[in-house]
């Protein structure tokens, strides 16, 4: 009697302890796998968060070396135009000189003259050159000038090699750019295969059924640069200036930031068939244009007498347009194309969705009542499949604020980008944010939402498992448990109003 009452004793007691390990275990591999599922959705969230930074780092860079690029385009023009100018008038000068050389007397009168206003007679106008139809100047200022601007490093000889630098560094950054964004979706699916092999083995149970056949499915945008980015365009100029902090610093507009000349006649080049922020020169009227008058008088003594036997006169000009000047190599210059997120990006464009399922192996599995999987049919998808899943979510948001003001505040919905705001790809502090699936693929702007999406995301996973280790399955003809909408496909509106991850 002892020996039977101990043996039913012993036996109940193994099997509520046989219970008690069956659901505990089932429990403590759910949470594993939420566990895992988030931290390869916040994993991933994390190398967007480093791309974009780097994007955002970049597009300050171009900034800098964009307007620097335009005021050495400026200055080289201008420079090479008063050269010319220069040149020219030394040449007519000579000219005036030489006509007048043979001359044996001059009766006491200026015998050539090369400048605004010359005339026979006329020493008043030597030297002298209008510029820009109003404002008058002398040869040897306009000398005077030109050196002191060799001096600062500013002459076109000098201007020319840091230009081919700058448009080479513009044109790098834009590949650079380009290539991480279309390398992030490779890069977030390395990421989060790597973080989930760190979370998710085989556990002993496994070893008795073949495996845990772990799987995972992650929904991102597989073609970012054409769907989650834009090109700012010359309308975005004054915003682009934004990105090196030139404005409000250095003014409010490309005017004030890149000074005079600007839209006079060094213009936003409109012309270049795609997408991008580009300046050429194109002389106004009357805009870099130097004008002078030459004339020049022969002289001969005859039969005593000093008298004008010929003379020459007319007009010349330099225009910033002359052939001479306009090569178009510092004319127009080079295409910048900074990368900003579009509005889509706030929502399913540029969420990290990540879910993960294994199989169930419990070996006690045989101690539940009720159907093939009793008392784990909670913990299933569906009443039948030996499998359990989860989902989680996470985006990549940015830091509204200076560094020193930001207390670990990081945005995840869209803002306007007009003013002065420190956002889209102007601050490189960005990082990852873990979102529940209700608002994942929501449209998220001004800090509001528009859409409820858990069920959407929990139907998007169905049928696209791919194994996390070589071999292995994965679940099947899975749906949503009971709870949250029956055997069938997902009810959104059971899955919305209370899934959380």
């Amino acid at each position: 009697m002892v020996l039977a009452v101990t043996a039913i004793v012993f036996l109940t007691l193994f099997m509520m302890a046989s219970a008690v390990y069956s659901v505990g275990e089932t429990v403590r591999q759910r949470i594993e796998l939420q566990n895992a599922a988030d931290a390869g959705a916040y994993s991933a969230a994390i190398v967007e968060a480093d791309g974009l930074s780097r994007i955002a780092a970049i597009n300050r860079a171009m900034s800098w070396t964009y307007v620097q690029m335009c005021r050495m385009e400026m200055d080289y023009i201008v420079d090479k135009w008063l050269m010319l100018t220069v040149q020219h008038w030394e040449m007519d000068n000579l000219r005036m000189m030489h006509f007048n050389v043979p001359s044996t007397c001059n009766r006491g009168l200026p015998w050539y003259c090369t400048g605004k206003g010359a005339s026979i007679g006329n020493s008043a106008a030597h030297k002298k050159i209008l510029l820009n139809r109003r404002h008058q100047t002398t040869v040897d200022e306009i000398k005077a000038v030109r050196q002191q601007a060799a001096g600062e490093g500013k002459s076109y000889t000098a201007l020319a090699p840091e230009i081919d630098r700058a448009r080479q560094e513009i044109a790098k950054m834009n590949e650079k750019e380009r290539e991480l964004i279309e390398k992030l979706p490779e890069r977030v699916k390395r990421c989060v295969r790597e973080v989930l092999k760190k979370n998710l083995k085989d556990t002993w149970n496994d070893g008795f059924a073949g495996g845990g056949d772990i799987a995972f499915v992650l929904k991102q945008e597989e073609n970012p640069l054409d769907n989650n980015f834009r090109v700012l365009e010359n309308r975005d100029e004054n915003d682009f200036l934004r990105h090196s902090d030139y404005i409000p610093e250095q003014g409010n507009n490309a005017v004030q930031v890149l000074e005079r000349g600007t839209d006079d006649w060094y213009v936003l080049q409109y012309e270049s068939g795609g997408p991008g922020i580009q300046r050429q020169y194109k002389r106004g009227h009357p805009i870099l244009i130097s004008e002078w008058e030459w004339a020049s008088s022969l002289w001969q003594m005859i039969e005593g007498v000093c008298a004008l036997i010929s003379q020459v006169q007319g007009s010349s000009q330099v225009k910033g347009d002359d052939p001479r000047i306009y090569t178009g190599r510092y004319y127009i210059s080079e295409n910048a194309e900074p990368q900003v997120v579009r509005e889509r990006y706030f929502a399913k464009g540029g969420s990290k969705v990540v879910a993960v399922a294994r199989r169930l192996n419990n070996p006690f599995q045989f101690m539940a009542t009720g159907g093939d999987l009793g008392i784990m049919t909670p913990f299933t998808v569906k009443s039948g499949e030996r499998f359990m899943w989860c989902a989680s979510a996470a985006v990549a948001g940015y830091n509204p604020k200076p560094r020193n003001e930001a207390e670990g505040e990081y945005e995840i919905t869209y803002e306007d980008n007009s003013g002065d705001k420190l956002w889209n790809l102007k601050t490189s502090d960005w990082d990852a944010v873990l979102l529940s699936l209700h608002r994942a693929w929501a449209s998220g702007k001004d800090r509001s939402w528009n859409g409820e999406t858990a069920g959407q995301i929990l139907e998007a996973v169905r049928g696209e498992w791919e194994p996390l280790y070589s071999g292995g399955g994965a679940p099947g003809d899975e749906s949503a448990p009971e709870l949250m909408g029956g055997e069938g496909s997902v009810a959104y509106g059971g899955a919305e109003g209370w899934v959380v991850h």
